[in-house]
């Protein structure tokens, strides 16, 4: 059930489908718990003019409440972002606002993007949060040494989480850590290729002799191999 005493919600997931059940699903509640009437307003994160947002969101009415619907959130201006921050209370006053998202929850977490930035802070804190169940193909090594080669690391943290869930720490440990030895074994920069294995050996040292969480080392591990440069690529 949609908590009504809630004025901001996180629709977030990868299934397109999933996020508009979910969405229908809030202003169907929203419309049932709510005694006045609704405006239903949508905007599109890219496409957003300032003045025509600014113009809706902050007009008010004593008879109708609004329920604010921003699609594609994450891709919002600066300026649009700023603006919902300055105004989040005043906004939220008078209407319910919904953000779209189309990531996965768990990249969402990780995504310097919304830990940076004032407004997503926020919103963070103050949302309801429905994660969308994502109808995605089975991850594989191959996704995590992709992401690992193209320096995503949100990307990497997610499909290291995904192949842990699903696998024995064990028998995964390793096969991740070979298929990093392998990544980084194409750099023709010797000294980034010497530094790198160097961390790799420190990271294949904490789990085998000091019994260190093998997923927990190869996080930092991870964070090490992509702020170092250059980075995880064949050059």
């Amino acid at each position: 059930m949609v908590n009504s005493q809630k004025k901001t919600f996180i629709v977030a997931g990868l299934d397109f489908e999933q996020r508009k059940n979910t969405l229908d699903a809030i202003k169907k509640r929203l419309r049932q718990q709510i005694p006045s009437q609704l405006s239903i307003f949508t905007f599109y994160g890219k496409e957003i003019d300032i003045k025509t947002f600014k113009d809706k969101i902050l007009t008010f009415s004593f008879d109708r409440e609004k329920i604010i619907i921003i699609k594609d959130a994450y891709n919002l201006a600066k300026e649009v972002r700023v603006f919902l921050f300055e105004n989040y209370r005043r906004i939220v006053s008078s209407s319910y606002v919904i953000l779209e998202i189309e990531k996965d929850y768990f990249q969402l977490q990780r995504d310097k993007k919304i830990s940076s930035d004032a407004f997503f802070s926020l919103l963070f804190k103050e949302a309801a949060i429905f994660k969308v169940a994502s109808r995605i193909k089975e991850v594989s090594l191959e996704d995590f040494k992709r992401s690992a080669r193209n320096k995503d690391l949100n990307s990497s943290f997610y499909f290291l989480e995904r192949l842990f869930e699903k696998s024995n720490p064990r028998e995964i440990g390793p096969l991740i850590l070979g298929v990093l030895v392998r990544e980084v074994s194409y750099s023709k920069n010797t000294f980034d290729k010497e530094t790198k294995f160097s961390y790799l050996w420190e990271a294949d040292r904490a789990i085998k002799e000091k019994g260190i969480d093998t997923k927990l080392t190869i996080e930092l591990l991870l964070a090490k191999l992509f702020s170092s440069t250059p980075a995880l690529e064949r050059v």
